[in-house]
């Protein structure tokens, strides 16, 4: 089957009875790698903002589907090289965003009585205290310690998506699939835990993910067996960490984007 032809599969599937899975994502990311020049880190951020805009949109969907495979196929990369275009900003600012969000949450103890604030950028950026108070609210509002992707989501669609809205005339009667939301978290994930490890934990990582024992790469680095446990011993509490509320199929998506950035 031609590419088209499996996109077009994996959009009908969608379209007629709501599934949306790792094979049918692949087939949408298979028909827009390489367009607009994304980098690779960032092209499941991008490809949800494609989804989000023209596959959960019912009008959308439909016209797409009245196409034949190869003119599909041609749509779509055109559309998603309009959203790369035109979302740039906003996706910059979602990924700005997390990382204070994430930030917070490792810094909160429980939530905050004090309410949202009025806001949480300034001339110079997103305010590392501001975003801390809103994520606090997000989570008195829970009633529960929020996961980085609920946090996230409520200040973006509080504080940043106003000012760029949706266009009107947007319906749905998809949700957005769990496949993705996975793909996402995981990679914004895989990048925070990154910037916490050093470069000779990242090497110890991509060692470990590979299949390789400790004992054998201490020796290949010229580390010593107790410096290479202590290591993999932090790298382990990290995981822990960070993997705390994620479902399965997340933390296997994070191993996987771990590999793919190291």
């Amino acid at each position: 089957m031609s590419d088209g032809g499996r996109l077009q599969a994996a959009i009908a599937a969608f379209d007629r009875d709501g599934v949306f899975g790792e094979d049918e994502y692949l087939a949408l990311k298979r028909a827009v790698a390489g367009v607009g020049r994304v980098d690779p880190q960032l092209l499941d951020g991008f490809v949800g903002l494609f989804f989000e805009r023209h596959l959960l949109d019912d009008a959308r969907r439909a016209e797409l589907l009245a196409m034949a495979p190869d003119e599909l196929l041609r749509a779509v990369r055109h559309r998603f090289k309009q959203v790369v275009a035109g979302d740039g900003d906003a996706h910059q600012a979602w990924h700005a965003l997390s990382a204070h969000v994430r930030d917070a949450l490792r810094a909160l103890t429980g939530p905050s009585r004090a309410g949202f604030p009025t806001a949480i950028a300034g001339p110079n950026g997103f305010s590392s205290v501001a975003v801390e108070e809103a994520v606090g609210a997000v989570w008195a509002e829970l009633g529960r310690r929020p996961t980085m992707q609920e946090a996230a989501q409520e200040l973006f669609a509080r504080y940043v998506r106003g000012s760029t809205p949706d266009p009107p005339g947007t319906t749905g009667s998809r949700e957005f699939p769990s496949v993705l939301v996975a793909r996402l978290d995981a990679q914004r994930l895989a990048r925070g835990m990154l910037e916490l490890l050093s470069d000779d934990e990242k090497r110890l990582l991509r060692a470990q993910l590979d299949g390789e024992s400790v004992d054998g790469w201490a020796q290949l680095n010229g580390v010593s067996r107790a410096t290479a446990y202590r290591m993999l011993s932090r790298v382990k509490a990290l995981c822990r960490l960070s993997f705390d509320d994620r479902t399965r199929h997340t933390q296997l998506a994070v191993l996987d984007a771990l590999r793919g950035q190291l």
